[in-house]
């Protein structure tokens, strides 16, 4: 286990105030503790994911249970299981509208209050499992990418032994406002996530693990620490090493990670696997990974924030579909008709209009209550500060002017297509003006998945956009468990055992 010194970090972007980071306001003491809620609801969408919906594989009337599948994937198609996180009866199968404008069916469960677990779910006995399996287990429990778009985890995997990577990078650099989740998991969990890390490492097939983390988390940094020293007899042919980061905000985007920690600007169509030959999880992504495989517990509850501008802080741990309004009613959220409800982060979320019925996902990280505030907008003073935020390297005002003007082809040879909608650029400017919501939503109708991207050949070669990145994917993973040609399916876990304590 090495540890190294030097702060990675990448230029543009802004600094968050500690005003912005309710884990560092000691007027607030709650946040510091996880909260658990169990709702009498939950409505489980059936696309949670980039990619394509699940179909229902229940009926209104039929009872389920914690960690049942709720949810499955159509053969070949580039969709993932979907579970219940409560026990209940299935009360109706409909239609939804999700703030980020998916529309796709949804299971409605009423608990029972009984918090029944599928015989499924108990602590595995033996972890001494292979690769193969580890990659079965991981596409079985419906595990995407916790803090981001929500790609399929068995597809990074994939597409990691493709490109021939020799690192995977746990990602530990949350730097969204108002959200501390990952965080918060961290400290709850943190043998988990080394595990998860290890588990992870064997299934690509790669023995070098980096964490990357700000430099100014040092009880998260002490408790990954102590987790891999507990670990270090089991998994010596493993590498750690911390790669410190410094506080900054869109801190932890792929391709900002490759420029801060390889230097590299990454071109249209390139990603970290083929470039940087590294394959970056989210640190709660890889807790799920391994609460799959030692407990055998699919993706069917996570940790978010709730917090705002004036809200106290609180971590809550609730099941997958929760609705928002009961959550916010459980923990005592202030919430008056001047808030507005963000899902997601205050500047890359979408507001709330219908709490009752907008659930909790897999990619659901906070929920921000903030002031309705409304600055009035003044025309461009051409301070450039826009320029300097933009973590890309764009000029906002341009693109904006240009998309105005009508003229989206200039704006295209500007290169609008590399905006990440992190929200900086308006987050600084003081004329207020929308430039996130104008540049953002064109670009990401350049970017646009195709509604049905079976039509496009998914379980053969084909080339889906991410952003500027292309995901080549063969979605079809091992037959079942089976081992790896030409070789014996090396052990990744090569110890007896259930779960480190």
């Amino acid at each position: 286990m090495s540890i190294h010194d030097r702060r990675y970090s990448f230029h543009q972007g802004f600094s968050m105030d500690n005003a912005l980071d309710f884990s560092k306001r000691s007027s607030f003491k709650r946040e510091i503790l996880l909260e658990k809620f169990y709702p009498s609801r939950i409505i489980l969408p059936m696309k949670m994911n980039y990619g394509e919906a699940a179909v229902p594989t229940v009926r209104v009337g039929e009872k389920v249970t914690i960690g049942q599948c709720v949810g499955a994937p159509n053969p070949g198609s580039f969709a993932v299981p979907v579970h219940s996180g409560i026990s209940g009866e299935v009360k109706e199968i409909r239609n939804i509208t999700l703030p980020n404008s998916v529309t796709c069916k949804a299971v409605v469960i009423e608990s029972d209050r009984k918090r029944t677990y599928h015989p499924s779910v108990y602590p595995r006995a033996d972890v001494n499992i292979s690769a193969s399996k580890v990659r079965g287990i991981v596409k079985d429990a419906g595990i995407v990418g916790m803090g981001g778009e929500g790609i399929p985890t068995i597809a990074k995997i994939n597409m990691a032994r493709r490109s021939g990577v020799d690192r995977i990078l746990v990602n530990c650099l949350q730097s969204e406002p108002y959200a501390n989740c990952d965080y918060m998991r961290i400290s709850e969990s943190p043998e988990y996530i080394v595990m998860g890390a290890v588990a992870l490492a064997g299934a690509v097939g790669v023995k070098r693990i980096d964490f990357l983390i700000p430099d100014s988390r040092k009880e998260e940094i002490s408790a990954l620490q102590n987790a891999m020293q507990m670990s270090a007899g089991d998994y010596s042919g493993y590498i750690f090493n911390f790669k410190y980061f410094k506080d900054r905000f869109p801190q932890g985007y792929y391709a900002l990670v490759a420029k801060a920690l390889y230097g590299v600007d990454l071109g249209e169509g390139e990603t970290l696997e083929s470039r940087c030959k590294a394959v970056m999880f989210n640190c709660s992504t890889v807790y799920s990974c391994w609460e799959a495989i030692a407990d055998n517990m699919p993706l069917s509850s996570r940790i978010i924030s709730i917090s705002g501008d004036d809200e106290p802080g609180h971590n809550v741990l609730v099941p997958i579909g929760t609705p928002v309004s009961e959550i916010l009613n459980n923990v005592n959220s202030n919430i008056k008709t001047s808030k507005k409800l963000i899902w997601g982060n205050c500047l890359t979320g979408l507001e709330i209009k219908d709490p009752d019925n907008t659930p909790v996902i897999k990619t659901t990280s906070a929920i921000s209550v903030i002031s309705r505030k409304e600055f009035p907008t003044t025309p461009c003073i051409r301070c450039f500060q826009c320029e300097d935020a933009c973590p890309m390297g764009l000029e906002p005002a341009l693109l904006h002017n240009l998309l105005k003007r009508g003229l989206e082809f200039s704006a295209q040879d500007e290169g609008i297509r590399k905006c990440i909608a992190c929200g900086s650029c308006s987050y600084v400017c003081p004329a207020a003006i929308d430039l996130t919501g104008v540049i953002a939503s064109y670009a990401q109708k350049l970017n646009k998945n195709p509604e049905h991207p079976d039509k496009l050949g998914f379980t053969e070669h084909t080339k889906i956009n991410i952003g500027s990145v292309s995901l080549l994917e063969t979605f079809e993973e091992d037959e079942e468990y089976q081992t790896e040609e030409g070789g014996d399916d090396n052990m990744v876990l090569p110890f007896e055992g259930g779960k480190l304590i």
